[in-house]
């Protein structure tokens, strides 16, 4: 009995839809010809009334009611134009002295005395004599080496007169052609005895500068940032005496990738001296001007990379002194870079894609790739079709966004 019930209410229901349609079918065909008849004056159709207009008709009142329907998205957008902007390369980085010295005495000798400014943290200027060894057979080389040069020059001296009266003998002899050996006018021996003077010489000059290194001096304008000896100390030759490093300036050496690489000029324009290079102090506030000093035309073959120099000059003069061994991130300027659009980093959807209101206030989209971002916005490549006219461009773009999405645009002023 069931199983008849479900039958009888099938049938019923096909009975019932079959009614339906046929009845809006009549209901449209009746509209659509009093349509085409056209209205009167009054607003009924008749013979004497005027035939509807061409487009008038009823398929066109209801697209119309169908467009007066269709709500706009309310959407927040940003008015751009294309224009040139810089990229910022960022990196981190460690600062090193320019020079680095573990500073080693040239002779042994006993300290007996070292300077005051020789201690951790101070600093020294060059030709400062920071210790004094004692080395009593220094100074005896230097005696010795003396007396040699006497006696050599006492036997050039010898030799010269010795030769002049050779040469004299010979002509009173009466030969005017020259002697077979030139022993006759002894100026091998001339030579030898000049040549015994310049080694002593030489020997003397070693003599003093030895006895000279007893007196250690700093090499270059320094930082002091270990002292390794003591008064009384013993020390040999190449013992350690201090480590320094130089104030001149300091140094931090940058690892780039090709893509910020091709964001920078050519190493001329770099290295001429002004490209704006910022360093900033992770630990404080503090930040100095920098210079280019060096690029690096080879690309270490395990990270893929090339380095670029910088360099602060005078960092422990600096208001805020920049200590040697201190991490800093650094802010170096691109090159100028034409029709870009510079976007909130909202702007760029999940997908990559820029969503911008069209000419029928309508929206649309293109995909891209960033030229280059900061902390608070993207800057990509206009498309050449786009880049003569200014554009509302979304702010906030969701994913169900649909292309041609009729929208109420709310513009937001730049902060």
């Amino acid at each position: 009995m069931k199983q008849y019930s479900r039958w009888i209410i099938l049938a019923l229901s096909i009975v019932l839809a079959v009614t339906s349609y046929f009845y809006i079918d009549s209901k449209l065909n009746t509209d659509k010809f009093a349509g085409q008849m056209g209205q009167g004056p009054s607003g009924r159709g008749g013979p004497d009334g005027p035939r509807g207009a061409p487009g008038s008709g009823m398929s066109n009142s209801r697209n119309q009611t169908e467009e007066t329907d269709e709500t706009a998205v309310k959407v927040s957008v940003i008015k751009v134009q294309s224009g040139e902007y810089a990229p910022i390369i960022q990196g981190s980085a460690v600062t090193a002295p320019r020079y680095s010295l573990t500073l080693t005495s040239q002779v042994s000798g006993e300290v007996i005395e070292i300077s005051s400014q020789l201690e951790a943290g101070k600093r020294v200027k060059q030709g400062d004599v920071l210790a004094v060894l004692r080395n009593r057979e220094l100074n005896s080389a230097v005696a010795s080496a003396e007396k040699t040069l006497a006696s050599a020059e006492l036997a050039l001296k010898e030799e010269v007169r010795q030769g002049d009266q050779a040469k004299a003998e010979w002509q009173a002899a009466g030969f005017t052609d020259q002697p077979d050996s030139d022993l006759t006018w002894r100026i091998p021996q001339l030579a030898e005895a000049k040549a015994e003077v310049n080694s002593a010489k030489a020997a003397l000059m070693e003599a003093r500068d030895n006895l000279e290194n007893t007196k250690v001096v700093a090499p270059f304008n320094a930082l002091v940032t270990a002292r390794n000896i003591s008064p009384g100390s013993y020390l040999s030759s190449s013992s350690d005496i201090a480590t320094l490093y130089s104030t001149d300036r300091v140094e931090i050496t940058l690892e780039l990738a090709s893509s910020d690489w091709a964001k920078l000029p050519d190493a001329k324009t770099l290295l001429a001296g002004n490209w704006p290079v910022t360093v900033n102090s992770i630990d404080s506030q503090a930040s100095w001007s920098g210079k280019v000093i060096s690029v690096g035309q080879h690309i270490d073959t395990t990270t893929r990379m090339r380095s670029l120099t910088l360099a602060v000059d005078s960092p422990l003069d600096q208001n805020t002194p920049l200590l040697p061994g201190a991490f800093v991130t650094v802010e170096l300027q691109g090159k100028t870079l034409q029709n870009l659009w510079k976007l909130p980093n909202s702007a760029l959807s999940q997908r990559g894609d820029i969503w911008f209101i069209n000419e029928a206030n309508r929206l649309d989209y293109f995909p891209t790739t960033p030229l280059f971002v900061d902390a608070k916005y993207t800057y990509i490549l206009v498309p050449e079709t786009m880049r003569d006219q200014p554009y509302s461009v979304l702010t906030k773009p969701y994913n169900s966004y649909q292309k041609g999405t009729l929208v109420d645009a709310m513009e937001q002023t730049e902060k």
